[in-house]
């Protein structure tokens, strides 16, 4: 798309200011573009081969790293039909498909409305494309989830948006082996540097009370409440 872009207002306001023009370049850096295949995957979905497809040793299903829900998009039968469901485990069902030579017929996404595109025959050689239908979750997939999550999803109350984020990576990549912490304020009073000695942290509330100690208490605290308990009790081994 071409953009028709006028700078002569403000070429005329430099002009009356009296100001002279320099070079300018911007100190951005795009370091990261999203590819067109993954734009498409998390909103229309792509068609893959089974080949495409990788199953991971506990039966989930990924497409090119990615965490994906899988689903059949032709709807074969006209006038009264059912619906398919969505996957995300290499289930029963999913196995009975590929046995019958349909696997290949799938798209994967990473839509999370619960709304997909399907091609519906309409009669006996036309098909209406890419029209939206709310689909459910294949009960063998949310079964397994369950069981291996310690879940209680139903068919109505599952959410595609937390089943999405169950599986994102957290940007904590490190557990400290030591239950001990003992900060320092950099010079400039805009980093907090944490290493893990004595004395131990039993519990949330003991760290707080070294926190308390410090003489950088309204700097440290400043960074520990912007922390939830839920995330430090989870990287605080108990001693």
């Amino acid at each position: 798309m071409k953009l028709d872009i006028n700078f002569k207002s403000l070429e005329n306001l430099v002009r009356n200011m009296g100001a002279s023009s320099v070079d300018w370049v911007s100190s951005v850096e795009v370091t990261h573009i999203e590819p067109d295949w993954k734009i498409t995957l998390e909103t229309k979905g792509l068609d893959v081969g089974i080949n495409d497809i990788e199953i991971l040793s506990n039966g989930l299903l990924k497409f090119r790293d990615e965490q994906i829900l899988l689903y059949i998009k032709e709807i074969n039968s006209f006038g009264r039909y059912s619906l398919p469901k969505f996957h995300f485990y290499q289930c029963a069902t999913l196995n009975s498909m590929k046995n019958a030579g349909r696997f290949e017929r799938y798209v994967v996404t990473q839509r999370k409305t619960g709304y997909f595109f399907m091609d519906k025959k309409v009669s006996h050689d036309t098909y209406e494309k890419d029209v939206e239908e709310k689909l459910d979750v294949c009960k063998n997939c949310l079964n397994w989830f369950n069981r291996k999550y310690r879940k209680r999803y139903t068919i109505v109350t599952f959410d595609i948006t937390e089943f999405f984020e169950h599986f994102t990576v957290t940007p904590i990549t490190h557990k400290p082996t030591n239950t001990d912490v003992f900060s320092t304020v950099s010079n400039n009073s805009d980093r907090t540097k944490v290493n893990y000695l004595k004395p131990s942290i039993n519990n949330v509330d003991n760290l707080q009370e070294i926190f308390s100690k410090s003489e950088k208490k309204p700097i440290i605290e400043n960074h520990f409440n912007n922390l939830s308990r839920a995330v430090i009790e989870d990287y605080i081994e108990i001693s």
